[in-house]
């Protein structure tokens, strides 16, 4: 029911008509990147059961996601979210730095998807509420260290990639049951072939190639990039 009353800030961030597309695509996406860490995608991830609960994992980060945005980290569904993610991570074996690394990945992906299709860039006041959603979110993980500036974020992420990103066998599966399953779980069943394209065409190519992913052809790049200008006008 509407009662005519705003939606929070950050709601209204992530579900605003112009800025829906560089979230959820940028989210996918940034899932995506850190199946580049070969370490990650084994700490996260599993060995027998990589194949298995991948849908299940990517629905679960999803709902998450969204109870905190929507509702709020004081919300009953907020604070739900965040007991589920504390849990989920309690027995993986992995360091702060690379806690870190996936909650840039959350900042930094739509921001790179955005900028690459020449999207409305954020103001100041929309970009201090990113920072600060996921610097709460990193709080609220203990995880020491967060950066409190985009620039922090951007040499932070580079700085790790440049040490940490590898091609794996199991990475490169993953990514590519990741672009395949991704879009099932909140898009129709009649978009769910475009943005699976549009992902591959909009994905970092320095990330695509590593992971050894196809992309659509030239001309098909090209018109779905025409497609994006228009749509993201």
């Amino acid at each position: 029911m509407n009662l005519g009353v705003d939606p929070p800030p950050l709601r209204a961030l992530y579900f605003a008509p112009r800025r829906r597309m560089m979230f959820r695509i940028g989210t996918y996406l940034a899932l995506v990147r850190t199946m580049a860490v070969g370490d990650l995608v084994k700490a996260f991830y599993g060995h027998s059961q990589l194949v298995a609960q991948t849908h299940a994992r990517l629905a679960r980060t999803r709902q998450t996601l969204r109870d905190l945005i929507w509702h709020g980290f004081e919300s009953p569904e907020g604070e739900a979210a965040l007991a589920r993610l504390q849990q989920a991570h309690r027995h993986v074996v992995a360091a702060p730095e690379d806690y870190a690394y996936v909650l840039s990945v959350f900042v930094l992906e739509p921001l790179r998807w955005n900028e690459a299709v020449g999207g409305p860039v954020l103001s100041s006041d929309e970009l201090s509420l990113l920072l600060g959603f996921w610097r709460r979110v990193g709080e609220a993980m203990a995880i020491p260290g967060i950066p409190a500036t985009l620039p922090g974020w951007r040499a932070f992420q580079s700085g790790y990639e440049r040490e940490r990103w590898r091609y794996t066998d199991e990475g490169r599966r993953l990514a590519s049951m990741c672009l395949n399953e991704v879009v099932t779980l909140s898009l129709p069943w009649g978009t769910r072939s475009l943005f699976r394209q549009l992902m591959r065409v909009t994905m970092d190519p320095a990330l695509r190639e590593l992971l050894k992913l196809s992309s659509p052809s030239g001309l098909a790049s090209g018109a779905m990039r025409s497609w994006l200008r228009v749509a993201l006008r």
